[in-house]
């Protein structure tokens, strides 16, 4: 039985129903309530009901509904994060705390294996924010003795080129904070999906296993150039200082994307191609590119 927590994320519900397509048993642990910041971000319970899960409520922060939910348990998965979730679901509160009281748990389950999608650059020296939230959770799991295989992937494609530069499109320029001058490694968030449903399933990893997945690295205004190319156009890009704000997007979006994107700018820098775990399981990475391409394609009606 394989225990997937933030089922309902595109991620996790993604892993999930990866798993049930390959025959195995799975359980999704939902919360009953939890307010996302859009329901693009979201898998429905019922969706993955459908798809054959096992769906159980609980909360990272009750101790008593995840040794409920782990009991007959062999392999912890865990994508659960504070990213795409409104207050009071913060990166600390579900991915440094939360994440703690399930590697506590799955200790005194006895699991074999939990993987955890933590995130490159997470690390001590990482800005207060996620990705130090991230490497307190990794902590977490190290200490509590629980075999494991953490999985950090490069930026996600869809959130930091799809909604930040997305975002910005409809005026023709782009706004960047900082210099522009910093590089980072991409990956398609379907493709550390496919990774992570064989981390999975992998009885050879382990028992303390740290691996790194990224397709490509490239500048922002390397992106913001590619995309122009895609669509015909010139596209502008806008330096903005450190502390300013973004204003290129809508207001209800804009303390985010300028969050990010100063966060992208202060952050060690975080631009190594890794493509080896892909490999082992023959996993075809996607490019920026065939991710721009797919992105910007016409919708069906």
């Amino acid at each position: 039985m394989y225990l997937v927590v933030g089922a309902t994320g595109t991620l996790g519900g993604s892993i999930a129903k990866r798993l049930l397509e390959d025959g195995e048993e799975v359980r999704a642990l939902v919360r009953e309530s939890s307010p996302a910041r859009s329901a693009a971000a979201h898998t429905d319970p019922d969706e993955l009901r459908r798809a054959g899960a096992e769906v159980v409520h609980g909360d990272l922060h009750d101790l008593g509904s995840l040794r409920a939910a782990l009991r007959g348990v062999r392999v912890v998965v865990s994508t659960a994060s504070g990213t795409k979730r409104a207050p009071p679901d913060t990166t600390a509160a579900v991915d440094a705390s939360g994440t703690a009281n399930l590697a506590r748990a799955a200790a005194s389950a006895g699991v074999d294996k939990l993987l955890l999608v933590s995130a490159g650059g997470a690390g001590p020296d990482a800005p207060p924010g996620v990705f130090q939230d991230k490497w307190r959770g990794e902590e977490a799991v190290r200490a509590s003795g629980v075999p494991h295989v953490i999985l950090r992937p490069g930026r996600f494609m869809g959130d930091w080129i799809g909604f930040l530069v997305g975002a910005q499109l409809g005026g023709g320029v782009v706004e960047l904070v900082g210099d522009g001058s910093q590089a980072t490694a991409f990956v398609d968030e379907p493709d550390v999906a496919a990774v992570a449903a064989y981390l999975a399933r992998d009885e050879r990893t382990g028992p303390a296993e740290v691996v790194h997945l990224a397709a490509e690295r490239a500048t922002f205004p390397d992106v913001v150039a590619r995309i122009g190319r895609l669509m015909g156009a010139q596209l502008g890009v806008r330096y903005v200082p450190i502390g300013a704000e973004v204003t290129t997007v809508a207001p209800e979006v804009r303390s985010v994307v300028t969050h990010l994107l100063t966060l992208h700018a202060v952050a060690p820098a975080f631009d190594t191609v890794e493509r080896g775990v892909a490999d082992r399981y023959g996993v075809g990475l996607t490019g920026i590119d065939a991710f721009l391409r797919r992105a910007l394609a016409p919708q069906p009606a």
